[in-house]
Parts: C-alpha cells; sequence; structure tokens
C-alpha cells in the first residue's frame, strides 16, 4: 500500500528537511508549515487529514494540537519526533516544556495520542520516558542523520576553534556560549570562531544579544553570523578542533557535521554529546579539563580522520523510517 504522509512542522530546519527528503523517498508527502496563528485554522489541515494514512510530526509542542485533536475523529496513524525542548527539563537554565505547569500537560497529552514516538539518541529516549511519561515499548530509537558528503582529501587543519549555533537570549547558555567566551579568554593567542544566526525568541534576524555576546568576549573571538553552506563546510574543514559546551543537547547536529570533516569535538560530559562523539574526540567536565585538551591538540601535528557512528548516515535513518512505516 502507497503511503500517504502528512508532515507537520514548525520552522524550517535542516533536519526537518533532511527528513522530508526521506519521507518523500518512501511515500507520498504533503507538508504543513506552522509558522503564524493563521496556519491553525487554515482548512487544508482537514482535507489533507483526511487524504492521508499516516501522519508525522516533528516535536510534541503547539503546532502539533490541531491534528491530535482532529485525529481523535480519524484515528490516522501519529507519529511524533520527540527530539529536543518538548521532552526536555533543564531547570538550572530554564529550559524545556517539561518543566511544570500547562506546557507539560500540553506535552505530554500530545505523547500520548502518538502511535509511536521517536528519539533521536539514547539520552533523548529517556528524557521521553521520565519527562514525558512514555512507555518505552512505544518508543523507537533513530538517531538524527547528516547528509553525505564524499571526502576525498583531509585540508590541512589550522589551530583554530570553531562552534556552530545560533545566538538568542535561550541558546546562549544551552549552547554554552559563555562558556566558550571563557575558554577564548584563557587562550588570547588562539583563534576560536562562531558561526550561526543572530536572532530573537521568536527567531527573527537581531543584534540586540549579539551586540551584547561581542561586548563581552575577547578579541580573538571572530563571530561570522549565519554563513552559506560552501563558507560552513570551509570552516569545518580548516578548523582542527570543534568546541560544544552544552548545557543540554538531544543529539547535537552541528557536532556531527564537524565530525565528518574530521575536526575533532571537544564536547562537555551531558545528555546526548558523550553519546555522539563516543571515542572520537575529547570529553570534559570543566574549564581546566577543555583548556588542557585544546593545548594537546594544538601541539598535535598529526593528521587525524575521524569515523562516524554509521547509524548517523541517511541510509540507516531512511531503513529505520521504513521499517516504522510499514509495522
Amino acid at each position: 500500500m502507497n503511503k500517504n504522509i502528512l508532515y507537520i512542522i514548525s520552522g524550517e530546519t535542516g533536519y526537518k528537511n533532511t527528513d522530508e527528503i526521506i519521507l518523500r523517498s518512501l511515500g507520498n508527502v504533503r507538508k504543513l508549515n506552522y509558522i503564524s496563528n493563521w496556519n491553525y485554522i487554515d482548512p487544508k489541515l482537514l482535507f489533507n487529514l483526511i487524504w492521508c494514512n499516516t501522519i508525522v510530526v516533528w516535536f510534541a509542542s503547539s503546532h502539533a494540537f490541531p491534528v491530535i485533536l482532529l485525529n481523535y475523529f480519524y484515528n490516522k496513524r501519529l507519529i511524533i519526533i520527540a527530539g529536543g525542548f518538548d521532552v526536555a527539563n533543564v531547570s538550572n537554565i530554564n529550559y524545556g516544556a517539561m518543566r511544570g505547569k500547562s506546557r507539560a500537560k500540553l506535552g505530554k497529552w500530545l505523547l500520548s495520542r502518538a502511535h509511536s514516538v521517536i528519539a533521536v539518541s539514547k539520552s533523548n529516549k529517556q528524557e521521553i520516558i521520565k519527562n514525558g511519561s512514555v512507555a518505552p515499548k512505544k518508543i523507537s530509537l533513530i538517531y538524527n542523520a547528516i547528509p553525505e558528503t564524499i571526502i576525498t582529501h583531509i585540508v590541512e587543519k589550522k589551530n583554530q576553534v570553531l562552534t556552530v549555533g545560533e545566538v538568542n537570549e535561550e541558546t546562549y547558555l544551552r549552547k554554552g556560549l559563555d562558556r566558550f567566551i571563557e575558554v577564548a579568554k584563557k587562550m588570547p593567542t588562539i583563534q576560536f570562531i562562531h558561526i550561526g544566526k543572530w536572532t530573537d525568541e521568536k527567531g527573527n534576524s537581531s543584534r540586540e544579544i549579539i551586540d551584547y555576546v561581542k561586548s563581552i568576549s575577547p578579541s580573538n573571538i571572530n563571530y561570522l553570523g549565519y554563513v552559506e553552506t560552501k563558507e560552513l563546510e570551509k570552516y569545518y574543514e580548516e578548523s582542527k578542533i570543534y568546541l560544544q559546551l552544552s548545557r543540554h543537547e538531544a543529539f547535537g547536529v552541528s557536532v556531527v557535521e564537524a565530525m565528518k570533516y574530521h575536526c575533532i569535538p571537544i564536547v562537555t560530559n551531558v545528555f546526548a554529546l558523550p553519546e555522539v562523539v563516543g571515542k572520537c574526540g575529547y570529553i570534559v567536565r570543566n574549564k581546566i579539563q577543555c583548556i588542557n585538551s585544546i593545548k594537546r591538540l594544538i601541539k598535535d601535528n598529526s593528521l587525524t580522520k575521524i569515523k562516524i557512528n554509521p547509524k548517523f548516515d541517511l541510509k540507516s535513518r531512511k531503513e529505520s523510517f521504513k521499517k516504522l512505516l510499514s509495522n
């Protein structure tokens, strides 16, 4: 039977686009992108719900509410990918929808209506179980995937430290940009580079937070803002070290992208980061360990080839989706 898949997201991102490509290879796909309040009363939802036999939703958040409410009447197969904020509860940085009250109740209700829930890492799966009150048998572990790139050579690495991620009030602490700045202050002769959009709390372009960040940063940090894919790949290729000092990560797509270009990762010992890096980098518990790891890598002139977990590639994610959709 040919699959008619209704794919529901809130905002375009690389990993959601990757999943759209995978789903389109497995069936007929219609996508609804909830980016404004008008989308919630769009009659196309009803017509698409009647048309489909499977619903796939990225995140157990408010944009999932209309289709799940209507699905009470149609009972189409519902799959929720719960891969981040929607199932997180990190009280020390006030992060996560599961910190209590109405958002947690909504998230748990949405997850309870799903026939299957997809986790993007083992750490994320534990959050879904603990914070979302979802039975383990209902959860499928399907790692996020990055597009395949054939790399025929290793570019000579520069002794520079790269990090990638959007900058706003929420990500400043969650992604550990404050820690990135503190480490850079202790290593003034090393070039540190940040790449990522500068946004406000709604995801719109904004200079407010980046102007503050720059005002407290040392001169050896270069903030490049958003760059095109080819430019980003160039920095991955030439940077020896990739630094991700997050306080929470459900997966860590940028870390895997950096590893693909043989950029050695240094990450914090939290949530999914140790799982993603494995034995291919350094897992640190504090600033001293981080600085010592950077110094060690700067002194090492050997070329390092990193073998990424094959479960992080498109083929693996596609096969897992195919199996789940066939059940």
